[in-house]
């Protein structure tokens, strides 16, 4: 139950720190930046999962999408498009904005949309403490890269540890949010509805029986 959340917080803070010690490089730093990526968004979700009933695809999606944004890089580096000293300006709030549209219009698809919004946040918010160059965060209304200390990384990392910990070890909310309901078509899907409609214990899952 505690062993999880601990060690997704080592990951995210090991690898942060060899990503800011080492020179950059796209083989060398890029690994080392994505690891990290990774592990605060699955700490950040594991919380989520304490608080809202989403379907496993939801989660997946918000994991790809934690660092999947970076592909965004690729012109830059290969000097096709932009400043190659900025982060693209789909590192900004305005991509989460089209996904959570996209979200809103599509009831297929919603779950896995507002799983790549929520990626995308968790992504966003430990780009900003990385230090310079920063984050365009409200492109097209403003063009200034927004930059966090490392103190909010740090904190990050700890407020979402020590939340999972206390919401599984409580065991409270009793009850979570139930998100991107299901409407089955079939007998079929009458049956497998309630299979999706929770996360296995094994990967988001939230209580005493739930992953370490």
């Amino acid at each position: 139950m505690w062993a999880g959340p601990i060690l997704l917080a080592g990951v995210a803070l090991a690898f942060d720190a060899l990503n800011r010690r080492v020179p950059f490089g796209l083989l060398s730093t890029g690994p080392l930046d994505e690891v990290a990526h990774l592990a605060t968004a699955a700490l950040g979700l594991l919380v989520l999962a304490c608080l809202i009933d989403a379907p496993r695809r939801f989660y997946v999606a918000a994991l790809i999408a934690s660092v999947a944004i970076d592909l965004d890089h690729i012109p830059l580096y290969l000097g096709l498009l932009g400043d190659s000293g900025q982060r693209p300006v789909t590192h900004s709030l305005a991509t989460v904005v089209v996904f959570i549209v996209a979200a809103a219009a599509s009831r297929r698809h919603r779950a896995v949309l507002a799983g790549v919004a929520t990626g995308l946040v968790l992504h966003f918010a430990r780009d900003m403490a990385e230090g310079p160059p920063g984050v365009r965060i409200f492109w097209p209304l403003q063009g200034q890269a927004w930059t966090l200390s490392y103190g909010w990384f740090l904190g990050m990392i700890i407020v979402f540890t020590v939340a999972r910990l206390i919401l599984v070890t409580l065991g409270v909310p009793r009850t979570r949010i139930r998100l991107f309901q299901r409407e089955p078509s079939s007998a079929q899907d009458v049956t497998r509805a309630p299979k999706d409609a929770v996360p296995p214990a094994g990967l988001f899952g939230c209580g005493g029986a739930g992953p370490g």
